[in-house]
Order: structure tokens, then C-alpha cells, then sequence
């Protein structure tokens, strides 16, 4: 389901890690982020270039890790909540339309999105969240510094997957509590998360001046139109699909009803312990901490996407599992076989939408403006020739090997720049034949009356201008 649809038309940050990997393992210098970006992806997709250079080849790959992830939410959760909770959260995760990248839009449609189906770090960082999940209750289970050491190397691969992974390390870390030693437990966790997170901070150090130098650039990088607070509350439908809100639901109504019915008999009940020997309401309260803490992380940010509550997924979902998961607690029969009837039947009903993944063709053989626009220069420009622009440079660095300078954005800089541009080369204009054009494109009429600028090429939305610092008399 997550490689249906292969393709080679990728967009912004798909390519941004596409080129990364050009440069690490092909040694391409026309363009990078390495200097803000994660690591991990990009030395992934690098290595797989190695065995088959192709965009193919990195889809494959993503689509195989991002597919392990409900495979370690089952191993994890079935330890803290038990086996039918966590295959219920396993198969909400693999198969929700939003997990697994198809997603209503505005006017009711289904279509595409960036989850579960892409080249972004936003899965393969949850997988890596959820193996370390899975390892670090494999340790409390069985406790050796080598166990704790491991968990902690694979929090440092989600880090290094995904930055803001660090949200989701710093609150699994929380289950150090329940091991024999916590000290020692968290040395040797922290051991193993300074062997992953070692070399990456030196070789940051070496290369930009600090060790935390890519994190502070990657976080002053992230931008973008400022989002209501309760802007993932209120796509919680789409995000989560209806059957979970309904599992949150009726976990919620099973709590209520348990804490009343224990208040009513008094100090008498004795709850029922599960994984390492706690309460399985300790677990559960774990689950939601775990879960309000990322909520309100990322609620906190200005800019937000549907894909940022990717994190937020796997509490979620265990705690659905266990609500969704009384319709099959009944012990006689005819009441248990209707209440797998309608689990089936919901769930059934949830992830239907998801078909419309294999409505397209296995390739997917479309090409962007911007595909078309970098064929024109590959087969028309001189290979020394550098292409100016302020909208989608990671685009033309991955798609040409020209190089590519990326102008400021807004107005003020980008006039300023355009007045000063270093050498010859190749302006790319968005908006140019579009009246609604952004406002932080460059207006045609100052470029048509300058004489530095002369239209090359015309394309639906783009027209590139080359550009001469001397001007010819």
C-alpha cells in the first residue's frame, strides 16, 4: 500500500533529502541542507543510491520503513497494554486514511497526502520512536545496562531522523522510573544515546562551529502562516479517523465508570496488574501524558501541518485500542461475536477509504513545471551556468546539476539581491504570466525594464530571464 504509486515528481523537502543524499554519496555540490536537516534520511536514501541510483529505489525504501512502524507499536503496546489493544492500534495505524496517506481535503475529497506515503522524515522518525519504544520495555522487562544502552542508540536514530523527535525521547524517558535502578538504567540509556548522537554533534562541530549548530539552523529554517492553537483539535477527525475518536470514547467511558465503581466499594478493590506488575491505570496514565505533552508541544509551534501529528499517533491509538477492545470483554457468545462483528465492521468502514491509493497506476508517470522546466535547462543552458530563484531551489538542484542560489523571499531582500546578483546566470520567476501572482515574486514590469534581464523561456507559471551583469552596448 505504501509503495502503490511510484514516482519520480517529488516537491521541496522530498527533494531537499533526495539531494542530501546526491551530495553524500555522489558527491553533487550544486545545492544542500545539510547544514539544518536531519541526517538520517538522507544517509539512508545515499546508501540505497549506491545499489540503484533511482527516485524509485528511495521510494521503496521509505515506503518499507515507514510500513515497520505499526509492526513495533504492536510489539510495544502488547507489553504495557496486552495483544487484541495493541493489534487494534497496530491496524489503526497501517491502514487510517491519514496513516496511510490519503486524507479529506476541504471540500470533501479524498486525496494524497504527505503521510505514510512520501519521502519525508515525519514516518520513518515515528518507526524509529516506536523500535526504541518497543526496546526500551524489552529492558525494563529483562534489565541489562547492554538493553538500556540500545534503546538509548535508537532514540538517537530518531533524533536523527527528525529533530523534533526529541519531544517524543524526552517523554518515553519517563519509563526509566519504573526500572530496579533508575540511575543506572538512565547512564547506561544515555550511554547508548551519546554512542548514536556522538559523532554527528563532533562532525557538526568540525564542519559549522557548534555542536547543536544544525539544530538551531534547522529550527530558525522552520517557518511558515501562523495556525490556530487548536489546530490539530480540530482536524482530529481526519487525523485519527472516527473509529478511534470512538475507541478514545469509550475508554474514557470505561475509566469514568471504573474510578466511580472503586469509589463506591472503597479501598477493597484491588486493580489489576499487568506489565511489571503496575496497574494497567498506570500504564494508561503513562499513555496519556505521553499523549497531551506532544499535543501541547506542537500545538505550541506557530506553524503547524496535519503530518506534525504524526508523533501524537501511537498513544493515541493504544488508547483506542483498549476502549474499542471491550466490545470483544464480553464472556458469553452471542454478545462477544456482535461485538467482533461491529469491530470488524468499523474498522472495515474506517480504512475503506484508502482503496482510492490503487485507483492510480503502480507508476505514476507525471511530471511537475518545475520536472519540465529542468529538462529545458539540462539540454539548453551551459552545465556552468547558475539558476537564480526564490520558490522551490531544492527542486531545481535535485532535478539539474546547475547551480542553484536561493534569494530571499520576501521583498525587500529579494529586490536587493535581484539588483546584485554575483554573476551571469538564469533568473527563475514564478507568477509571471498570472495576474494573482504571490506578492514575494518579482514583479514583470521591473524585470521587462531592466536591461540586465531578457526572457529566455515561458513556461505556464515560470518564465526564466537570463541575466548579464555587463550589459552588452
Amino acid at each position: 500500500m505504501r509503495v502503490w504509486g511510484l514516482s519520480k515528481m517529488h516537491f521541496w523537502d522530498e527533494n531537499v533529502y533526495l539531494q542530501n543524499a546526491e551530495v553524500i554519496c555522489c558527491g553533487k555540490n550544486n545545492y544542500n541542507e545539510i547544514d539544518s536537516r536531519p541526517p538520517l534520511l538522507s544517509i539512508l536514501f545515499a546508501g540505497t543510491f549506491l545499489l540503484w541510483h533511482s527516485d524509485y529505489a528511495a521510494w521503496i525504501v521509505a515506503a518499507l520503513v515507514n510500513a515497520l512502524g505499526p509492526a513495533f507499536l504492536y510489539l510495544g503496546g502488547r507489553k504495557m497494554v496486552g495483544a487484541i489493544p495493541a493489534a487494534i492500534a497496530a491496524a489503526l495505524l497501517a491502514f487510517t486514511p491519514f496513516s496511510a496517506g490519503v486524507l479529506r481535503d476541504p471540500s470533501g475529497e479524498f486525496v494524497l497526502n504527505f503521510s505514510g506515503h512520501s519521502l519525508l522524515s515525519d514516518c520513518p522518525a515515528l518507526t524509529m520512536i516506536l523500535l526504541s519504544f518497543w526496546l526500551l520495555l524489552r529492558a525494563l522487562q529483562r534489565q541489562t545496562n547492554l538493553r538500556f544502552a540500545l534503546a538509548g542508540f535508537g532514540f538517537a536514530m530518531a533524533v536523527l531522523m527528525r529533530f523534533d523527535s526529541l519531544s517524543s525521547v524526552g517523554v518515553l524517558l519517563l519509563l526509566l522510573l519504573a526500572a530496579k535502578r533508575p540511575a543506572r538504567a538512565a547512564l547506561a540509556c544515555g550511554a547508548g544515546f551519546a554512542a548514536g548522537m556522538g559523532p554527528y554533534l563532533c562532525w557538526a562541530r568540525f564542519r559549522y562551529g557548534g555542536f547543536l549548530a544544525t539544530f538551531f539552523r534547522g529550527w530558525h529554517n522552520f517557518s511558515g502562516p501562523r495556525e490556530s492553537i487548536f489546530y490539530f483539535v480540530a482536524r482530529s477527525v481526519a487525523i485519527l479517523s472516527w473509529v478511534a475518536l470512538l475507541g478514545l470514547a469509550l475508554w474514557a467511558a470505561r475509566m469514568t465508570v471504573d474510578i466511580w465503581s472503586e469509589w463506591k466499594k472503597g479501598p477493597q478493590v484491588i486493580p489489576s496488574e499487568t506489565f511489571l506488575g503496575y496497574p494497567s491505570r498506570r500504564w494508561e496514565a503513562f499513555l496519556c501524558l505521553w499523549a497531551v505533552a506532544l499535543l501541547l508541544f506542537f500545538s505550541a509551534l506557530s506553524h503547524k501541518e496535519p503530518r506534525y501529528a504524526v508523533p501524537l499517533l501511537p498513544p493515541l491509538f493504544l488508547l483506542a485500542g483498549i476502549g474499542l477492545s471491550t466490545l470483544l470483554a464480553s464472556r458469553q457468545m452471542v454478545p462477544r461475536v456482535a461485538g467482533i462483528a461491529l469491530l470488524a465492521g468499523a474498522l472495515g468502514f474506517s480504512i475503506w477509504p484508502t482503496r482510492q491509493r490503487f485507483d492510480s497506476d503502480f507508476i505514476d508517470d507525471s511530471v511537475s513545471e518545475e520536472m519540465e522546466v529542468s529538462d529545458f535547462l539540462n539540454h539548453s543552458v551551459s552545465p556552468s551556468a547558475v539558476l537564480y530563484t526564490n520558490m522551490n531551489y531544492p527542486d531545481f538542484a535535485y532535478y539539474t546539476n546547475l547551480k542553484v542560489v536561493a534569494l530571499p523571499e520576501n521583498n525587500e531582500g529579494l529586490y536587493q539581491s535581484l539588483k546584485n546578483l554575483p554573476s551571469d546566470g538564469i533568473l527563475i520567476a514564478y507568477g509571471q504570466n498570472d495576474p494573482d501572482a504571490p506578492a514575494d515574486q518579482p514583479d514583470p514590469r521591473w524585470l521587462e525594464s531592466n536591461p540586465h534581464y531578457r526572457r529566455l523561456k515561458e513556461f505556464p507559471s515560470i518564465v526564466l530571464y537570463e541575466y548579464r551583469v555587463q550589459i552588452s552596448k
